[in-house]
């Protein structure tokens, strides 16, 4: 026979590992004291925030709209819809819903945006990205990029990180892999901040000129782990971890 307290442990380790299937997205409003008296002094938020809002697997969220849960799935990629002010598409937002942990988004009153922050540590994620390729390529030069920074991929390459960039920008982060060809002269009109293998210090001035584009797209971070994109030149295919 059963006992009613292992019937009840049971019952909690059963709610407690359902509980932990879901990942808990809100935002932050507390940063909008100062515009409390916006407009009739009512209260109400300016358009500038009332009018940003996101859809995450299905559902809306805004400003001060409470939380939503979304299950977890660390073997797919997620995609959240981000409508900005003033904007009249959305961004499309590449992620991992993979761990269930609480996230919320703050108002970046920099640049428009938002940062989303892991409440667990309290702090804003910054993402990380290590670029491969399948087969070496003699021939060809790749390039790896993290918002304004960029590295040049080898078929083993040194994780990624952030540089040169603002203290103010989000933390959500454009991607792209191209091949390019490395200028030579001052007439390049694309350049981005090097990351280079063994110095500390990044190459702010490297110039280079796109030959294609492979992949691109917006991403946010919701781990500190490296995503992990592997380019196949033999296949010209992109496999993303």
């Amino acid at each position: 026979m059963i006992r009613p307290f292992i019937i009840l442990l049971l019952l909690l380790m059963s709610q407690q590992a359902l509980a932990q299937q879901f990942a808990e997205f809100k935002t932050d409003t507390n940063r909008f004291i100062h515009y409390y008296d916006y407009g009739d002094g009512q209260g109400r938020l300016p358009p500038e925030i009332t009018e940003q809002y996101w859809l995450i697997n299905g559902q809306k969220m805004t400003y001060g709209s409470g939380t939503i849960k979304v299950k977890v799935d660390a073997n797919k990629l997620d995609t959240i819809l981000y409508m900005g002010y003033r904007r009249s598409a959305f961004d499309t937002i590449i992620c991992n819903i993979s761990e269930a942990k609480s996230y919320t988004f703050y108002h970046n009153d920099c640049c428009g945006a938002f940062d989303v922050q892991d409440d667990a540590t309290g702090k804003f994620i910054r993402g990380q990205v290590i670029y491969q390729l399948k087969s070496a390529s003699k021939s060809n030069t790749y390039l790896g990029t993290l918002g304004e920074a960029g590295i040049l991929v080898s078929k083993q390459t040194d994780t990624l990180k952030v540089h040169c960039r603002s203290a103010m920008s989000p933390n959500t982060y454009p991607i792209s892999f191209r091949q390019i060809e490395i200028c030579r002269d001052s007439l390049c009109k694309e350049g981005i901040c090097l990351q280079e293998e063994g110095k500390g210090e990044p190459n702010w001035d490297f110039g280079y000129k796109t030959i294609s584009t492979k992949m691109s797209f917006l991403f946010m971070p919701l781990k500190s782990k490296p995503l992990i994109i592997i380019y196949d030149p033999k296949t010209d295919s992109i496999e993303i971890k």
